[in-house]
């Protein structure tokens, strides 16, 4: 049977129901603690009406509270513990009982079980998605946070896997086959695996030979991996029972990948030639490679951001929010990941009207996609200059053609090519006795000189003048602070190196610890906001922005508190 709470009963700030049964000292902590915020802002908000079809509404035995069972999860992934760790705290942590409202010995206890089946369902449906998007909304909304000013970035993490090298990945790929065979075809393990396979991957000293391989070594012990991996694979691949299962078929992905096969011989390819998307670790096939920060996955995180000035003119700024949280694979490039920030935040009505982000989404193309969209992409240009000296001619901004060389003649002849590309011409009684013809950086053709380049290229040449201008520096020094905020997510919520494996479940936990980055961000302004309330002695009690029946209790400091509906 389904067992939920009714979020729907009104309640006056400040006479809660819970309150009768702590002291005002316990109270007067609660208010300054994150829980009241997750009771506020999250709990009543959650996807509940997912999770039901898991459950029967006329038969069995009652269900959990689903509303402090999805909570539990979340909690969990906030303060990045452990199974045994979670239950404990529903049990006994009272700021945990506050938070989820489950003040019911029956909901309060629960076994580990339950709370792996919820934590389950949440990720397989995708409903982290939605926790950390209306939660977040629902902030965004009640403080009234400025979005018109945003910054994006990327931050590496880590699932469950060892990062291995590539002898290790045909080994556990081997071993994971052959235990698998042995396990579902023993008869076929029996009449066609070889003593010594069975000796190198399954003894219980196989895995231990790689402490005594010499540097020497490692080049013909890779031989010797890719040859019985291409061993197995012809060995079963005419036979369908076995060519189907899921570890044969992970072994031709990772020969394909590591391997290749010429004149008869087995040979490894070289580190450059291996792509950047293929297998890191048999455990975690959704892993990536990034040359410059490795194996695993990256969360791409947009906040809100304030000028220093905007921070000075409050007595109270409000806090920098991160409204949008995304994982993939760490072999995915950044300048991909806009569009689908751009689109989602647009979809959700937080589109930012400027946009800070590092070179690596600040490529033309993403940056006239943003303009369409009525943003304006603040970034570095990526590469270098050209060795064209656009600098030395002067263009038209408007159709990007040559006006003047570096003499300050004009072109004789313009042409526009099928290709995004322009060539201005200079006949030869143009540049007769020119002093600078030794130095110009046109180069001879049949009528005289001329100056080919791209569109692309003189965008870019634009980009780079304005990068250096005093307007674009006092802009983009804000885009740094998301550093800070990539250091708090990997290593207060525990972000870096994550529990589970997989991208579904990488997903689920990585938008959880962005969202409680939130709940901490919301606890510490409320905090600072209460502080501010006691002093002016005013309304004691409304002493949070809260959504009360749709109708908004706004708070403005340092002038007298009005609440207005």
């Amino acid at each position: 049977m389904i067992k939920i709470k009714n979020k729907d009963q009104l309640e006056i700030v400040g006479l809660e129901y819970w309150r009768s049964g702590y002291s005002p000292k316990k109270i007067a902590l609660l208010e300054k603690s994150w829980a009241l915020v997750f009771r506020e802002y999250i709990l009543p908000y959650l996807p509940v009406k997912f999770i039901t079809k898991f459950y029967s509404d006329k038969t069995g035995r009652n269900s959990k509270e689903l509303y402090s069972t999805i909570g539990a999860v979340i909690l969990q992934q906030f303060f990045d513990l452990s199974d045994t760790e979670t239950v404990g705290k529903l049990a006994f942590d009272q700021q945990w009982h506050v938070a989820l409202d489950c003040f019911d010995d029956e909901d309060q206890v629960m076994c580990e079980r339950t709370l792996f089946s919820m934590r389950t369902h949440i990720s397989e449906e995708n409903l982290a998605d939605k926790i950390f998007a209306i939660a977040t909304d629902v902030m965004v909304e009640a403080l009234q946070i400025d979005v018109s000013k945003q910054r994006l970035d990327s931050v590496h993490v880590n699932s469950n896997m060892a990062c291995l090298g590539r002898i290790r990945i045909l080994h556990k790929a081997i071993v994971k086959f052959l235990r698998n065979l042995r396990k579902k075809h023993p008869k076929v393990f029996k009449s066609l695996i070889s003593e010594d396979l069975i000796e190198n991957y399954l003894t219980q000293d196989a895995d231990s030979c790689f402490n005594l391989i010499k540097p020497s070594e490692r080049e013909s012990n890779l031989q010797n991996h890719a040859e019985d991996l291409y061993g197995l694979i012809q060995s079963f691949q005419k036979s369908k029972k076995v060519s189907n299962m899921n570890t044969y078929k992970l072994l031709c992905r990772i020969f394909d990948e590591q391997c290749a096969v010429g004149d008869n011989k087995v040979t490894a390819k070289k580190p450059k030639e291996v792509p950047s998307d293929s297998v890191q670790n048999p455990s975690d096939l959704d892993a990536g490679y990034d040359g410059h920060k490795g194996q695993g996955f990256q969360t791409q995180l947009m906040e809100t951001y304030q000028t220093k000035e905007e921070k000075e003119s409050s007595e109270t700024p409000k806090p920098d929010m991160i409204i949008y949280a995304e994982t993939e694979s760490a072999d995915k490039n950044d300048s991909n990941a806009l569009e689908p920030a751009i689109k989602e935040v647009k979809e959700r009505g937080h589109q930012p009207k400027k946009l800070l982000a590092d070179a690596g989404y600040g490529g033309t193309k993403n940056t006239e996609k943003a303009k369409e969209n009525g943003i304006e992409l603040i970034s570095p240009t990526l590469g270098r200059p050209t060795k064209q000296q656009h600098e030395t001619f002067d263009f038209d901004d408007d159709n990007y053609e040559v006006t003047a060389c570096p003499a300050g003649k004009k072109p004789d002849e313009i042409k526009h090519n099928k290709k995004p590309s322009i060539t201005a011409i200079w006949y030869e009684s143009t540049c007769e006795g020119c002093s600078n013809l030794k130095k110009c950086p046109t180069k001879e053709c049949v009528k005289g000189r001329k100056h080919y380049y791209t569109i692309n290229s003189i965008k870019c040449h634009f980009r780079r003048e304005h990068e250096n201008s005093k307007e674009f520096i006092d802009v983009y020094r804000y885009r740094s602070g998301i550093e800070a905020t990539n250091s708090r997510f990997i290593s207060m919520t525990g972000g870096r190196r994550s529990r589970y494996r997989g991208l579904k479940k990488m997903r689920f936990s990585q938008k959880l610890k962005a969202l409680a980055i939130n709940m901490y961000r919301i606890t510490k302004y409320l905090r600072r906001l209460w502080d501010l309330v006691k002093t002016y002695d005013i309304l004691s009690y409304f002493h949070r922005f809260c959504l009360l029946e749709g109708k908004k209790w706004h708070f403005q400091f340092p002038e007298i508190i009005i609440p207005f509906l």
